[in-house]
């Protein structure tokens, strides 16, 4: 089966092929953005969440849940922030295991320099569909999320044994 005949006859596979299309486009144009400034989307999420952390700061371990990678992916990032003086990590005197990362002055500075230009550039980027269709596109993107990460996903050979067991009466049969 081709990839149009998919397209027309699965609404999943169409809605993902459509939100991985659309993602990519917007990706490639944001990414541009951030390497004109200096430094990555992973950096400028790292800088987003520490700033909305304010003066207290993150554990790293929050850190990489809020931005969804694991600890190892966000240490390398945080240890190119911290080399550039955007951010500095302090062990917790009460517990040496936990580390909390909190902006400098020059990276709060860049995070309120870039947060401006970033809102433009996603209104530019967006500003072709009427603000009921970005509410619309907010609330499903936003429902999917949720969806996928309170358990309502599946692992997929889960889904598939269970969508090939409940069409094949032989396979629910005993012996």
């Amino acid at each position: 089966m081709d990839t149009q005949d998919l397209l027309a006859e699965n609404t999943a596979y169409s809605a993902w092929w459509h939100l991985a299309r659309a993602y990519h486009s917007l990706a490639g144009r944001v990414n541009r953005f951030f390497e004109e400034r200096g430094i990555t989307g992973a950096q400028f999420g790292v800088l987003r969440c520490l700033a909305d952390a304010g003066a207290a700061g993150l554990m790293l371990s929050d850190l990489s849940r809020h931005l969804m990678v694991t600890c190892g992916n966000i240490t390398g990032v945080v240890d190119r922030l911290e080399q550039a003086g955007y951010l500095h990590r302090e062990r917790q005197p009460d517990d040496r295991r936990v580390i909390v990362a909190r902006l400098t002055p020059a990276g709060s500075a860049l995070y309120a320099d870039i947060m401006p230009a970033y809102q433009v550039l996603v209104n530019d980027l967006l500003n072709f569909l009427p603000a009921e269709q970005q509410n619309d596109l907010s609330r499903l993107c936003r429902e999917l999320h949720v969806g996928l990460t309170q358990g309502r996903d599946m692992a997929p050979d889960e889904a598939v044994a269970r969508r090939l067991c409940e069409s094949s009466p032989a396979v629910n049969q005993p012996g």
